[in-house]
């Protein structure tokens, strides 16, 4: 092997390690009203911590001032995702493990709220989105 297949063989194989040793973070999702934006994170990295491979939504406001973390209690380990009902500010997870749940937001703080039909379906919606 020359040195520069060398060296490419090098970069690609740990930028693939470096994968397994960093934090994951989603892009931003703005709500329909454009009022918020979540976006969710999962520490891979400090098996010490109690959110050690649990999903967190971060919640920012029209001005991308963090107004509060929710901890889901859905496991990185399982298929996962979140966004917005199509219509107003209410955060939709869609989890393998833990099933489906939602927060509206009421004075800027979320409050979770009972599942409908209508949730459940946005919720698989948005699972089918991602891993079609």
């Amino acid at each position: 092997m020359n040195r520069k297949s060398t060296l490419i063989l090098l970069t690609l194989t740990l930028t693939f390690i470096s994968c397994f040793f960093s934090n994951y973070e989603s892009e931003l999702i703005k709500s329909p009203t454009g009022n918020f934006e979540i976006k969710a994170s999962v520490n891979q990295v400090d098996k010490n911590a109690e959110d050690y491979a649990y999903v967190l939504i971060h919640l920012f406001d029209d001005n991308n001032n963090k107004l509060t973390e929710l901890h889901t209690g859905a496991g990185d380990a399982n298929k996962w995702t979140i966004g917005w009902t199509e219509i107003g500010d209410t955060i939709i997870l869609q989890s393998s493990d833990i099933g489906n749940k939602a927060w509206i937001l009421n004075d800027n703080k979320p409050n979770q709220i009972k599942m409908t039909d209508e949730l459940n379906a946005r919720a698989e919606f948005l699972y089918f989105e991602k891993y079609k």
